[in-house]
């Protein structure tokens, strides 16, 4: 029955063309060839659109899609063999589905359509198909449906479709068309982009073998729950020598062949909370540039033997895998939109189109955060360490106005009794060491009525089991242990995660607190962040439950309260007022060729994104270059007293806030960016450009540019001159 739907199809499609031919004559547009081919590369033509076709190879059940704009296309399977690949890899390279099997406690074999006994039952629909697909060794099956998209192509595999009837083989990952868009060497000039950090571009070159793995990393951070404590590479066992990496915080990566003008977004669409993003430059294993993302169905973990993690542990698969439609959105980009900045403006677009973005307030403020208490140990317990008060929060803010700088947004850190880390907090009650409850409750009064947006900030994630009691309500691993997040610091040396039911109790019930003295605006921080699968109470919970509690938490705060969340996940962003600690860098893996501000272009104009702190920033010249090119706001970590003060406690690592020492560049930061970022209000970056020579120009929907020379020589561009580390608004 497939094949004759397939016929009748091609017939049909056949006839139109002939018919179309004779209509638009013998000089008929690319477009119209391109939508009446019958085949590429083995793959036949089943269902088209106004911009696009789609092309399947039944064997395999791999795809083609073709713009008819321009005539060029992807494919979802490798058609060139350069004879150095073993089966296994071929497998990988052609199918539309690759799995790894997990086999007693080994999770190395891969289950595909080429190499495998695989039962298909194919049925086309109006703009795609659906396949019922089985491998009859593993006893396994699942259905793919395709369907082709006004803008792209969506692929889907139905939770419910999903089948495990054995029980010796088990599914442990799943990748849908994991070489969509893959290319040989330097056959193809573009890149691959990975959401590391702001934004990040692998060119398709000859990587000539240098590398020898690529990048791997789970979509929303890694998972706690699993993760085995590692060994940091630490200095006198106080500082860590290596940055951590930067987590993924939206489902997004993409490909683009640049001299053809086609590329594609591609955004997981369900099963992200437990997926992970790979992307792999030629020369690591082939040679073949290629970028997928690879659900997880099942995995693998160490049970200990006992209590004493010296004792042992042996292997253990989970008892049941995970439960999610897994899908992947396709959104092709052609012509000059075929570029990292047609992809972000597709994703706003996206996200605005779907809810998971609203428009937000964006007027220009700098960002003032402050701290107020930590504790340093002391003979008995701890003594506190003040480092700026209710007053001196005062005393700044007039200042500064005196300069004319009423543009202002703080987070005020470590203003709970008992300072910054004695979390969770529950009650409004302010540090009497910086003035008390009423004191700060008449500062925000006061200041919201000078129009500075003032937030309370609150780690709603952990609890600091030194100051409260962490014998229930803690979140244990997989393997029943509890979690304990080591500090490496002197005076509170580990942390513990509250579970989602206990920070929404907590947090509901200092929200309601603090509302009856008229406070609403509120900073979250670890719940905007951080997904883990755990153990409560002889339950397992997955990462798709924390995301649902999550969400479902701040969802009932957004309507009677004011909400900022740090680094939030993308699932999160519409509750979030601003975004802050937007990193503007990338993890400087060495197979990335260049950074980009991908996730600036995508929120920028939507809502307030404010930068990781200045303090801490090396070079602060490039710093504020990057602040211009992506219309990020800057943000400060200040207090009255010395940083100095700080040595002993844990917050050590802030080695410089003292707001007498940064005063004179606040005051130039504000009124430089000020007066930038009055040109783009409410607009939206439509395009962004990294020339050979330094220079970069950012394009706005209002019809500003901005050009930039990162470079230290004097450049000319445009009919504009730029000296060396500088930059020039054009409107």
């Amino acid at each position: 029955m497939a094949i004759k739907v397939k016929f009748q199809k091609t017939i049909a499609l056949l006839l139109a063309a002939i018919i179309l031919f004779i209509l638009v004559g013998s000089h008929a547009p690319l477009s119209v060839y391109a939508a009446t081919q019958s085949s590429i590369n083995g793959h036949s033509l089943i269902a088209e659109n106004e911009a696009y076709a789609l092309y399947m190879n039944e064997e395999y059940l791999s795809i083609i899609v073709l713009d008819k704009a321009t005539g060029a296309y992807m494919e979802s399977a490798v058609s060139y063999d350069d004879g150095k690949n073993n089966d296994t890899w071929m497998g990988a390279m052609r199918s539309a589905l690759v799995l790894q099997m997990i086999y007693s406690t080994v999770d190395n074999q891969q289950a595909d359509l080429v190499n495998d006994d695989v039962t298909k039952q194919i049925s086309y629909t109006s703009n795609g198909f659906t396949a019922e697909v089985y491998w009859t060794r593993y006893q396994v099956g699942m259905r793919l449906e395709v369907e082709l998209t006004e803008d792209g192509v969506v692929a889907r595999v139905p939770d419910d479709s999903i089948r495990e009837d054995g029980d010796t083989y088990y599914i442990g990952t799943i990748a849908i068309y994991p070489y969509m868009g893959a290319s040989y060497l330097d056959s193809k000039e573009g890149y691959m982009f990975i959401p590391d950090g702001n934004g990040a571009l692998i060119y398709l070159d000859d990587k000539e073998g240098r590398f020898k793995s690529g990048y791997s990393s789970m979509i929303y951070g890694s998972d706690i729950g699993f993760t085995e404590t590692t060994v940091r590479a630490m200095l006198w066992g106080r500082y860590e020598m290596i940055n951590d990496t930067n987590l993924i915080f939206a489902p997004v990566y993409g490909m683009a062949y640049t001299e053809d003008q086609i590329a594609y977004l591609a955004i997981v669409e369900s099963g992200a909370e437990r997926a992970t993003i790979e992307a792999a430059p030629n020369g690591v294993n082939i040679n073949y540039n290629r970028i997928y993302a690879r659900f997880i169905e099942r995995k693998l973990y160490k049970q200990p033997t006992s209590n004493i993690s010296t004792v042992g542990s042996y292997d253990v698969v989970e008892t049941n895998r995970s439960h999610s439609d897994l899908q992947v959105r396709y959104c092709f980009l052609s012509g000059t939109n075929a570029n990292y900045a047609g992809m972000a403006n597709r994703y706003r677009e996206y996200l605005l189109d779907s809810g998971g973005l609203t428009m937000k307030e964006d007027t220009y403020r700098t960002r003032l955060d402050f701290l107020g208490t930590d504790r340093e140990k002391w003979v008995i317990g701890t003594s506190a360490i003040v480092m700026t008060t209710v007053d001196d929060i005062r005393e700044i803010y007039e200042d500064l106005n005196a300069e004319g700088i009423t543009e202002l947004f703080s987070v005020y850190k470590g203003w709970q009794k008992g300072g910054l880390y004695n979390v969770p907090i529950s009650a409004y009650k302010a540090d009497s060491k910086i003035g008390g409850t009423k004191k700060l409750t008449s500062l925000m009064r006061d200041v919201q009525e000078e129009g500075i947006l003032f937030y309370l900030y609150d780690d709603a994630l952990r609890i600091n089991p030194t100051e409260q009691n962490a014998t229930f309500n803690v979140v244990k691993q997989i393997n029943k242990r509890k979690y304990e997040e080591e500090t490496h610091k002197d005076v509170y040396e580990e942390f513990m995660y509250l579970t989602p039911a206990r920070s929404d109790t907590l947090l509901t019930k200092f929200v309601t607190k603090a509302a009856k003295e008229g406070i609403t605006n509120l900073a979250v921080a670890g719940i905007s962040n951080t997904l883990y699968s755990y153990n409560y109470s002889g339950n397992y919970y997955t990462r798709y439950d924390c995301a649902d509690s999550y969400a479902g938490l701040l969802s009932s705060l957004d309507d009677s309260t004011n909400l900022v969340l740090e680094t939030p996940l993308a699932y999160l962003w519409q509750y979030t007022d601003a975004f802050l600690d937007m990193p503007l860098y990338t993890s400087s893996y060495m197979y990335e060729d260049e950074s980009v501000p991908f996730f600036s272009i995508v929120l920028k104009g939507v809502m307030p994104v404010y930068s990781e702190y200045v303090n801490f920033e090396a070079n602060k010249q490039e710093f504020f270059l990057k602040l211009v090119e992506t219309g990020t706001y800057p943000s400060f970590y200040i207090t009255k007293e010395s940083s100095a003060n700080l040595i002993y406690t844990n917050s050590s690592d802030i080695y410089s806030s003292e707001y007498s020492v940064y005063r004179d560049t606040i005051l130039e930061y504000t009124e430089e960016l000020r007066a930038v970022n009055e040109k783009l209000e409410g607009a939206f970056i439509t395009g962004h450009e990294i020339r050979e020579d330094g220079i970069t120009i950012v394009t706005y929907d209002n019809g500003v540019k901005i050009y930039l020379n990162y470079s230290s020589t004097q450049k000319s561009i445009d009919g504009h001159t730029l000296e060396g580390m500088s930059y020039k608004v054009v409107e």
